[in-house]
């Protein structure tokens, strides 16, 4: 077995773990500290898995223990203590609600913060600190092209402004600045300066992103170490480019999201953008990413992203 097929293997080891450990803590939630708004919608996981959202009671009791009473779609349901594996605002419940398979939309990370792996070879961390703080950062370990000539990046954004869009019930408008910093092997710097605009309906995000290379070589010479031989390309400071993002909530999956990306490094070369198309597994602690990505020249590449997001 290869050192890459290794990582591999063992980042989906990681998954499967994390996955039976949470579904086990989510056991019992408690109820004796919730009070629910009774004009806010809320979401519950259910410890068999099911997914119910609507309009919460206060805490009751019976001779089965304390319940609450969820007014769903279908009418009235009780569901008690023992049977809750989670509870929390429904607008809390998508906690990767800031950012796409590749791209960041406008959203902000708020008050979370998340580790987890990029493209299955990159360690990554983000957290928010108000809207107007969102990091991440992360560094690939990609065996075989050495230390020297791994990825590494910086995104900071600034989610500037945040208000009803007025088109959709409950639909909210974002706009988003921010500074993406990376290096492609660690002599290769490239800067850019970004902005974003989100648009949200009842299970649809829509992003739209402008991105300015604002700092950097004119002529990049990337090494692969033993993976490949030195290639070169140019990327000209001012160069212009755009990408799209959808994001869609299947509508009897609560969990499962259908993502869609098209990014063009430079709008006057419109045959050197990248389409990706993935699907969604989130809960309100994990995220998994699985698509598959179409680059210039027919190259197509596995989308496989992972994130835990306890805090």
């Amino acid at each position: 077995m290869s050192p890459l097929h290794r990582v591999l293997v063992c980042l989906l080891v990681l998954c499967a773990a994390s996955l039976g450990i949470f579904a086990s803590a989510g056991d019992n939630y408690p109820l004796d500290s919730f009070d629910p708004d009774p004009e806010l919608i809320y979401y519950v996981r259910t410890t068999n898995g099911d997914v119910l959202s609507g309009l919460s009671t206060q805490v009751k009791e019976d001779g089965k223990g304390h319940y609450i009473e969820l007014t769903t779609i279908n009418g009235r349901i009780q569901i008690y203590e023992v049977n809750i594996a989670w509870i929390g605002l429904y607008a809390d419940s998508y906690r990767a609600d800031s950012r796409g398979l590749i791209i960041p939309n406008a959203e902000p990370i708020g008050n979370d913060a998340y580790i987890g792996v990029t493209e299955a070879v990159m360690p990554t961390i983000g957290f928010g600190y108000t809207p107007y703080l969102n990091v991440v950062a992360g560094r690939t370990i990609i065996p075989g092209i050495g230390a020297e000539n791994q990825f590494s990046l910086v995104n900071i954004k600034s989610t500037i402004y945040e208000a009803e869009n007025g088109l959709v019930e409950g639909g909210k408008q974002f706009y988003a600045v921010g500074f993406n910093a990376s290096w492609v092997n660690d002599v290769n710097f490239i800067g850019h300066i970004y902005g974003a605009a989100t648009f949200t309906g009842k299970r649809t995000r829509l992003t739209t992103l402008l991105h300015w290379k604002a700092v950097g070589k004119e002529v990049y010479t990337i090494s692969s170490g033993t993976l490949a031989s030195r290639f070169q390309f140019p990327y000209i400071n001012g160069t212009l480019g755009v990408a799209l993002m959808m994001d869609v909530r299947f509508p009897e999956l609560h969990d499962v999201h259908l993502l869609g990306e098209l990014w063009g490094a430079d709008i006057s070369r419109p045959a050197q953008s990248g389409l990706f198309v993935g699907l969604r597994q989130t809960n309100n602690q994990l995220t998994y990413d699985f698509g598959l990505g179409l680059l210039p020249r027919g190259v197509l590449v596995p989308i496989v992203n992972f994130a835990w997001t306890p805090w």
